[in-house]
């Protein structure tokens, strides 16, 4: 565990490992070396580059089960240009269990799709942008900086550090809502 009880962590960030065996809980304990899973976001994130003058919005791959290390996406319910409300079906996911519709918790525009239709992405790593003005789009296209909650993860990936010989997988806190 590693945001313990009472203790807050950003949407997206490890709050626990779970190895397969008992005997492992003590190599993740020591922290030797990262995890795929966890490292993944933390490479993604860059990807999401729009401009700094611009407020954008990572949209995340969600964890859909507890076993869930990646999503494919089958298919984009919006594109690029489109306004969303939050609660809108945004993207379509597969991950290992079933295809679900993911549904934004914000409200704006989607400005660009970073993992396009076939492709995976790891949970936590951002696969879209949305801006709150639709203005804004054609900046963040042109990209230059990264949004906070975009880094969030990439900062956070080093604190879940178990072994690299150790099967792990994080657990990453969820977005419940839009606030």
């Amino acid at each position: 565990i590693l945001v313990g009880e009472g203790e807050t962590a950003d949407v997206g960030a490890p709050v626990a490992i779970i190895v397969e065996n008992e005997a492992d809980i003590a190599s993740v304990s020591a922290g030797s070396g990262a995890p795929a899973a966890a490292a993944a976001p933390a490479a993604a994130a860059p990807a999401a580059a729009p401009a700094s003058d611009v407020d954008a919005i990572p949209v995340m791959m969600p964890a859909l089960s507890s076993t869930m290390t990646e999503g494919k996406i089958s298919s984009w319910l919006m594109g690029v240009g489109d306004k969303v409300d939050a609660g809108d079906m945004v993207l379509v996911v597969e991950s290992d269990k079933a295809d679900m519709d993911v549904e934004s918790y914000e409200e704006g525009y989607i400005a660009k799709i970073l993992v396009g239709e076939g492709e995976t992405a790891d949970v936590g790593a951002p696969v879209a942008i949305i801006v709150e003005n639709e203005a804004d789009i054609a900046s963040v296209s042109a990209g230059s900086g990264a949004p906070a909650a975009a880094a969030a993860p990439a900062a956070a990936a080093p604190a879940a550090a178990p072994a690299s010989d150790v099967d792990a997988i994080p657990v990453m806190m969820p977005a419940l809502s839009s606030t």
